[in-house]
């Protein structure tokens, strides 16, 4: 029997593994597969997953080497091709937690919208190591564009990662799988773009996923080595998005201000000579080339100013988001 659902599980921690199984194996509804890859971990992966063979449809496959090292969106897509006809993939992972009711509420709201849309979106919290509640952002519109989301992402309205977007199967490969970028960072992001590019993402509502935030995830890391891979991967990214979104006149000044802010926020961390990079890789492709003393200005010489401002004068963003 194929489910509606599949989910899929990239794993190499072990730490919170069990926790993300418990909230999935406490669904109200079960019509899903969980498909779990192993990405030649040396945690006992295997023997976690064996304990949920009697509660849920779960498949496991260890793989004999591990790939999400060197290209993690690689192990993401090797791990979907585990799944069989599913209609829709849920790229899980293995820290993280959903509500009881997620799946059901999924699957309602697909009916309710007869599956017109490619990309549905979880509210999410935010919790520590320890799953306390740390903090939300503002929730999702009901149905929200692919450019409207990418706005808000970049101003910080809207948290966005991998784990709260379930997707259809025909948009994954119609679209040839995910945007690769270096540790996947900012590969999520720009996927999302491409699957609601025509018709948006919905929201499913009265339900959450849970986004652990800890020292085992690369987000908080700032170490020289990930700053670099980092920043040069969103430059990629944001080069990316001005020619994907180019028919948007605020498209510059919204890039603009997105690069001020990454270049504010790793300064510290990487190179004068990443810096340079990022510097010439951002007017390589957006041109304006006279604002790089101002731009300069704004990210290493006020800390602070220019975000306040930009709150006040558009001409630093561009419209504000509606």
């Amino acid at each position: 029997m194929t489910h509606q659902l599949a989910i899929i599980i990239p794993a190499y921690k072990a730490a919170f593994l069990p926790a993300a199984l418990d909230s999935i194996a406490a669904q109200t509804c079960k019509d899903f597969t969980v498909y779990v890859g192993d990405d030649c971990s040396p945690e006992p992966i295997g023997s976690i997953v064996e304990k949920y063979r009697d509660k849920m449809d779960i498949v496991y496959k260890r793989f004999d080497t591990n790939l999400g090292g060197a290209d993690l969106v690689a192990q993401w897509e090797r791990c979907i091709s585990m799944s069989q006809n599913e209609p829709y993939i849920w790229l899980f992972s293995d820290d993280d937690v959903m509500e009881s009711g997620c799946v059901e509420t999924l699957l309602r709201q697909i009916d309710a919208t007869k599956g017109s849309f490619d990309l549905y979106h979880f509210d999410i919290d935010r919790i520590d190591e320890h799953g306390n509640f740390e903090s939300r952002k503002e929730d999702y519109p009901a149905v929200l564009s692919s450019y409207r989301f990418y706005r808000g992402k970049n101003a910080g309205r809207y948290f966005a990662f991998a784990v709260e977007k379930v997707f259809s199967r025909r948009i994954y490969e119609h679209s040839g799988g995910f945007m690769r970028y270096d540790m996947a960072w900012g590969s999520d992001v720009a996927t999302w773009i491409l699957f609601s590019g025509e018709k948006g993402m919905c929201t499913v509502p009265h339900a959450r996923v849970c986004w652990r935030q800890s020292s085992q995830n690369i987000t908080p890391d700032m170490s020289r080595q990930v700053t670099e891979r980092k920043l040069r991967a969103e430059m990629e990214m944001l080069n990316w998005a001005y020619h994907y979104f180019d028919d948007k006149p605020d498209i510059y000044a919204t890039n603009r201000a997105f690069f001020i802010y990454k270049i504010h926020l790793y300064r510290r961390f990487v190179s004068k000579e990443c810096l340079k990079e990022a510097f010439a890789m951002f007017f390589a492709t957006h041109g304006h080339v006279w604002e790089r003393p101002l731009i300069y200005f704004f990210a290493f010489l006020i800390d602070g100013i220019y975000f306040r401002l930009r709150k006040r004068f558009s001409c630093l963003y561009g419209a504000a988001i509606k």
